[in-house]
């Protein structure tokens, strides 16, 4: 198991306006969005409080729509089933910021100031998908170091996913010491968090779109659908 709290989030601009959105309130022009930006990213880097704690599984069985491993704990699904079944081991990752900025755009909507809420929200979002990139490269490299190649990253609930799987990671890893927390609705406290769970081993196979397609509920009607 690795904890690693000693990470530095670059939070680029153009990453930080990707993540928001042009103009995210309807209430400002891009120059003004900049300005804006520069001073919640101040207030942001005092906020955020990057951690990650991963650790990696032998892999027992996978059948048509289970993924076992590790003393009988199991995830569910037919996309994470065929992406897995020539893994050897899985890697598991929990990823937060925090709950200081969260906290802080929950002020600015008391306070009235939606404007601030919105961006700094969109910060944290690029601050979450910056520090699950650095969670996925530091698996890579264990799976490098063994000669091995890496899968994807997935998540519980994306495509056929149930997000109740997410009991698992708080079962393997020790969330509580990252803060985190699930509630009733298997979702993450504090909410800018994310776990992932890859594949590794040495046949692994990258995520192919069509597999991806072919088990999402709403293929019938996505315009990025592959056939």
């Amino acid at each position: 198991m690795e904890l690693r709290t000693d990470l530095d989030l670059k939070l680029d601009m153009d990453l930080v306006l990707w993540c928001q959105g042009d103009d995210p309130s309807g209430r400002i022009q891009r120059d003004e969005q900049l300005e804006l930006n520069g001073e919640l990213l101040v207030q942001a880097r005092q906020l955020i409080q990057p951690a990650i704690v991963y650790d990696v599984f032998p892999l027992v069985e996978v059948s048509e729509d289970t993924v076992v491993f590790d003393g009988q704990a199991s995830f569910h699904g037919h996309l994470l089933a065929d992406r897995f079944v020539l893994a050897e081991e899985v890697a598991l990752a929990l990823c937060t910021i925090g709950g200081g900025l969260e906290e802080q755009v929950s002020v600015y909507r008391t306070q009235g100031e939606e404007t601030r809420a919105i961006l700094l929200d969109g910060i944290g979002t690029a601050a979450v998908g910056q520090l699950a990139q650095i969670a996925q490269d530091l698996i890579r490299a264990v799976a490098a170091g063994r000669g091995w190649k890496a899968s994807a990253a997935f998540q519980p609930g994306q495509i056929d996913w149930p997000l109740y799987d997410q009991r698992v990671f708080f079962q393997l890893l020790p969330a509580e010491t990252l803060g985190l927390t699930l509630d009733a609705n298997y979702l993450m406290v504090p909410p800018k968090s994310v776990s992932l769970a890859i594949g590794l081993g040495q046949e692994m196979l990258p995520l192919a779109m069509e597999s991806a397609c072919k088990h999402c509920a709403v293929r019938d009607d996505c315009r990025f659908r592959r056939d």
